[in-house]
């Protein structure tokens, strides 16, 4: 029992000694709340890398996120590609012209529905979804 009382006393003393060493640390540092944030955000870094549910999460966050962008790029990718083979397409058959005229006709439709869609994300706080390499207000 006395060993006990003993060994107690010790690690008390050990867990007071860390906290006055942890505390001085923060002290000295400037700006002890960025030290007390650097370190939640390790332990949760930490945390994540551990976590094989929170892993296949994040796998999926990105999967998806990677499925908007391509989607995302889509009517740009359909206006280069109508203006690339421009000259062939003005001397197809009519019906083939026809369907790329259905096709630009529509082009401002999808901007604008894609401009929507990113004032929706951007109100939501979620702009950090939306492709980076262009302004993302609908138009190619």
């Amino acid at each position: 029992m006395a060993e006990d009382v003993e060994k107690l006393r010790r690690l008390e003393g050990e867990v007071r000694a860390t906290v006055k060493a942890r505390t001085d640390l923060e002290q000295r540092f400037a700006n002890p709340e960025a030290l007390r944030s650097a370190t939640a955000r390790a332990y949760r870094d930490r945390d994540a890398v551990t976590s094989p549910l929170l892993e296949e999460a994040r796998r999926k966050v990105a999967a998806d996120i990677a499925a908007l962008h391509e989607e995302w790029r889509q009517p740009d990718q359909i206006a280069r590609n109508i203006e690339r083979l421009g000259a062939v397409l003005d001397e197809a058959p009519v019906h083939i012209r026809e369907h790329r005229d259905a096709i630009v006709d529509e082009l401002p439709e999808a901007y604008r529905g894609r401009a929507r869609i990113a004032e929706r994300l951007r109100s939501a706080g979620l702009e950090s979804l939306l492709p980076e390499e262009r302004e993302c207000d609908g138009q190619g």
